[in-house]
């Protein structure tokens, strides 16, 4: 919680970063961060430290996917974004399918400071790939941060788009970051009487549902850019029906029922990228 909390609270401060120093600093920084948190992760004894290493992870995670997004934006043509941005999304979840099965086999096989001493080698060298690989659209930085970080806040907002971005990415992200990242794995164990493996494959099935729709979604919205509000309210629709089924069960859902949930869940979270589809379209470039 630690984690997400600093993630969210860092998104505007590293939103006006992005546009002074560009992608390949922040995301390259952000991988830094992320290795610094990991390392001190696999070394820490108390629990004040360990809250600092969640912090450090935090920070250069909300530096990271944001940056993708606009160098997405700025490199390639209108109508490939979407799929593009989606792809990026994709292989964040892949990321997940890693985290649940060989960084735990290798946490229970090697032990708690090697795990995480390893993913801090991984933040290690995506920061190096980064400085290697990744270029800056020129002519695009701004040399100075303009009207400080409220008022330029405060003008992006009055867009109208931008609030329907806002509320778009909520409506379709809430739903699966909460299953995902708090809750989700309590409520088929302990609610659902589930085994804890049973429990991991339905996440994987969620998380492999979101990669197999990312790119329908992102190819949808290219091709149909005035019908992305109708990919967004079907996403909400459909998880409430899902929801309203489950809970309406007297006792535990039977197993077909949890699948049929994870993976509208999963399928129903891609649509959340369209948000940035939103605030890059009704957004001037700068």
């Amino acid at each position: 919680v630690v984690q997400l909390t600093v993630y969210a609270l860092m998104q505007v401060p590293v939103g006006v970063l992005l546009d002074r120093f560009g992608s390949r600093a922040l995301i390259a920084s952000g991988a830094v961060l992320m290795a610094s948190g990991q390392l001190l992760l696999s070394l820490v004894t108390t629990l004040p430290a360990a809250y600092l290493a969640r912090v450090l992870i935090g920070a250069g995670d909300a530096a990271t996917f944001i940056s993708v997004v606009r160098l997405v934006s700025l490199w390639f043509p209108p109508r490939r974004v979407p799929v593009l941005t989606q792809l990026s999304g994709i292989l964040g979840s892949l990321g997940q399918i890693v985290a649940a099965v060989p960084l735990v086999a290798l946490l229970h096989r090697a032990g708690w400071s090697t795990a995480f001493g390893g993913l801090a080698a991984v933040g290690l060298l995506a920061a190096c790939l980064t400085i290697i690989a990744v270029r800056d659209v020129p002519g695009v930085r701004s040399t100075a941060i303009p009207a400080g970080m409220l008022g330029q806040v405060r003008d992006v907002v009055r867009v109208p788009g931008t609030r329907l971005g806002f509320w778009s990415h909520a409506l379709a992200q809430f739903p699966v970051n909460v299953f995902l990242l708090l809750w989700g794995f309590p409520f088929l164990t302990q609610g659902q009487g589930l085994a804890p493996a049973t429990a991991s494959a339905l996440f994987t099935v969620c998380i492999v549902s979101s990669v197999v729709a990312g790119p329908v979604i992102g190819v949808m919205t290219g091709r149909h850019p005035l019908r992305r509000s109708w990919i967004v309210l079907a996403a909400g629709v459909t998880t409430a029906l899902a929801w309203t089924a489950v809970l309406l069960q007297p006792g535990p859902s039977p197993l077909w029922l949890l699948v049929v949930l994870v993976v509208v869940l999963g399928v129903g979270g891609p649509g959340s990228m369209i948000g940035f589809d939103y605030a890059r379209t009704f957004n001037e470039r700068e």
